[in-house]
């Protein structure tokens, strides 16, 4: 299994990072909206990939308080936050407390199917499209050492209507589908 930044779902991996290029957000996103605590009752159990999609595991299983990805559980605590936003559940996770780097994975839960969605940064269409809805310096791209390639690109809405506009602009990529 990938390496997450969902950085897979993110570090454990629930949903699994593609790409060479890390996207973060400054904080959780969307901004000023309350963490759930839990995850929706209709959308615990076990959830197997629809098709065959190198960034998704077989399975994954989604519990009151944690999703199960085979490895290391993902807990909704201070580092990793949930939140409902423009018909999407919004996951957002930070393995680097000090420099706030968070990465944010959507999920839309829609007739038994469940779509995942992350913000990827090998994909230069997408990377467009941030950069047309994130003016000035809110689309800081961060350089590998001694390096042309890049290494991140953090993204810093300034408030919800941007992260929308993000959203339903074309500004995420799909990671694939699963079913009960």
């Amino acid at each position: 299994m990938k390496k997450f930044t969902l950085t897979s779902l993110v570090l454990a991996g629930v949903f699994v990072l593609s790409g060479c290029v890390d996207v973060t957000f400054s904080e959780p996103m969307p901004l000023n909206r309350r963490d759930r605590p839990f995850f929706p009752k209709n959308s615990q159990g076990v959830w197997y990939e629809k098709s065959t999609n190198d960034n998704l595991s077989d399975s994954i299983t989604i519990y009151s308080e944690f999703i199960d990805l085979g490895e290391k559980p993902l807990i909704l605590n201070k580092n990793t936050t949930l939140r409902k936003f423009n018909g999407y559940f919004v996951f957002s996770t930070c393995e680097d407390d000090e420099n706030g780097r968070w990465h944010v994975y959507l999920a839309k839960l829609s007739n038994s199917v469940l779509s995942l969605y992350e913000f990827d940064g090998g994909d230069e269409e997408k990377v467009t499209i941030w950069e047309e809805v994130l003016l000035g310096d809110a689309v800081e791209k961060l350089k590998r050492d001694d390096s042309k390639k890049l290494k991140e690109i953090r993204l810093s809405p300034s408030s919800n209507h941007e992260f929308r506009e993000l959203i339903n602009k074309g500004g995420l990529s799909h990671m694939g589908d699963y079913v009960r």
